[in-house]
């Protein structure tokens, strides 16, 4: 079975639909065009497709009690207007690929195919698991992937356990009482609380948190008054929580409300917490992605397959990793001077020999399987 040529005589098919995705970008859960792309090139080949939260698809190639699944993402940012700064449309093009070539070969075992929307914005992975994604048929291992800047095509990185990390946010408002500066006992002024809490936060993550355990508290803004001598009301922190660890992002969950509760009280103020639970880290299986690595370098060579450096940025294919043993690998997207611009930047680009490069990849690994 020749799945290289399979590929290559199908490939400008893949990169004139990835262009065609490209020209329709659109923001999360307003996918709409998107969607009808998916699923007419989907059902032209004969998989059972199905939509899913909202703007989402579902397809199934080849009946089966359980099967492995593929997602990708199909949001794009506001940058440029709207575009696909993110690389979604690349991850798309190569899913829909891989069921081309899947189809083509004549593969007879069941595989989904999950077309997810709105990582960008509040994520769009645990609305379809909670529709039911990963049942009838039972997903029993997932794959996932990212393009990636600044590594070259022909290569992926990717290590077992996590890769990216877990983001929660929040917004504190510390609540005193306001009036004239030059009058201050006569106030309670909430910066006071406020400053409290972001220096016991830094203290307390240096002395109770193993240094070896990365972890990341920011504090974003700060918002409080308008003039010298006005004592505000009110005095609002925003800030980014992000671990590789569940247990950690526990604790670090309860000591941000524990200590804007004490710093409140030692100042005589109230507070407002909202903590915004995200995404947890993506962690990929270790069984899994040793299959897949072992499997990976026989096809395109050690020197090819890399390890990867965690990342503190984030993306909810962590959800279904949590559900699933799963995989989650990065494409290398780097020729001379493409690919070398970040992640949401107005000037992202990718070469497009990386979509032969994941499909072919993505296609041996399952045959493999």
């Amino acid at each position: 079975m020749n799945i290289k040529g399979i590929i290559e005589e199908n490939i400008e098919i893949v990169k004139e639909l990835r262009q065609k995705l490209h020209d329709n970008a659109e923001l999360s859960y307003e996918e709409h065009n998107t969607q009808k792309i998916i699923l007419e090139f989907l059902n032209h080949l004969g998989l059972d497709t199905k939509s899913m939260a909202n703007t989402g698809v579902v397809a199934t190639l080849n009946c089966g009690e359980d099967c492995i699944a593929i997602r990708a993402d199909i949001d794009a940012l506001p940058v440029n207007g709207v575009s696909h700064a993110c690389g979604h449309d690349f991850h798309m093009a190569v899913a829909l690929g891989t069921a081309l070539a899947l189809k083509k070969i004549g593969y007879k075992k069941c595989v989904k195919f999950i077309f997810q929307p709105a990582e960008e914005a509040e994520g769009g992975a645990l609305p379809m698991i909670n529709e039911g994604v990963l049942e009838s048929p039972k997903v029993t291992q997932m794959i996932g992937f990212h393009v990636w800047p600044n590594v070259k095509v022909g290569t992926i990185e990717v290590t077992s356990g996590p890769s990216m990390a877990s983001v929660d946010d929040f917004h504190i408002n510390f609540k005193g009482k306001g009036g004239h500066a030059a009058m201050p006992n006569l106030c309670k002024n909430p910066i006071y609380p406020a400053l409290d809490f972001i220096e016991t936060m830094g203290i307390k993550s240096r002395i109770e948190v193993d240094p070896l355990n990365s972890h990341v508290i920011t504090f974003a803004s700060i918002q409080c008054g308008s003039a010298p001598n006005v004592i505000a009301d009110n005095c609002k922190i925003m800030g980014t929580v992000r671990t590789f660890d569940n247990t950690l992002r526990t604790k670090l969950h309860q000591d941000v409300i524990h200590t804007a509760n004490l710093s409140a009280e030692k100042f005589d103020c109230s507070v407002d917490i909202n903590y915004n639970l995200q995404y947890p880290p993506v962690i990929s299986d270790n069984l899994l992605t040793k299959k897949f690595i072992e499997v990976t370098k026989t096809l395109i060579g050690n020197d090819k397959v890399l390890p990867l450096e965690k990342t503190f940025a984030a993306e909810d294919f962590s959800f279904f990793a949590e559900k699933v043993p799963s995989v989650h690998f990065r494409l290398g997207i780097a020729e001379n001077s493409i690919g070398i611009e970040p992640l949401h930047s107005p000037n992202f680009s990718a070469s497009e020999d990386c979509l032969f490069n994941g499909i072919y990849i993505i296609t041996n690994f399952i045959l493999n399987l």
